[in-house]
This record gives structure tokens, sequence and C-alpha cells, in this order.
């Protein structure tokens, strides 16, 4: 079996980064660029992590090309 190529640890980080900052933020809005300036990845890494939190519900696309928090992010917590 190949070598993991990624950094399990540093994605994990990122991820937390991310949840955290749109849930604690409801007036979060965000583009590729500032996902990318944030975290600090490459502009596709923020395109797919944006992907990714559109697909799960916690952000939605507001307007060609800006995300703000969705309703899954402002539902009372579940934990």
């Amino acid at each position: 079996m190949g070598q993991e190529r990624r950094n399990i640890r540093h994605r994990a980080v990122i991820v937390q980064r991310v949840i955290d900052g749109i849930v604690q933020n409801p007036s979060v809005t965000l583009t590729v660029k500032t996902m990318q300036q944030w975290l600090g990845v490459p502009m596709d890494a923020a395109e797919r992590i944006l992907d990714r939190l559109a697909s799960s519900g916690l952000v939605k696309e507001v307007q060609k090309g800006t995300w703000a928090r969705g309703s899954l992010a402002s539902g009372p917590a579940w934990y």
C-alpha cells in the first residue's frame, strides 16, 4: 500500500478551524479567495473545501462565488 501524501493531522486542524469559524460567526461570508487567505491553502483546496461545506449544508451560495452560513449551522446544538 502506498504512503499517504496528505498530512492528516494538519488537515483535521484546518477542518475544525473552518467549522468553528462558520458555526460561531453567523455573519460570515466566504469566497474562494477569502478561504484561501484565511487558511493559507491553495486555491483548488479552498474550492474543494467550499464545495464540501455547501454539500453538507454548513454554507450556502448566496450569490455567484459568495457563500454564507447555511441553515444547518444555525440550528440548535445537537450535542
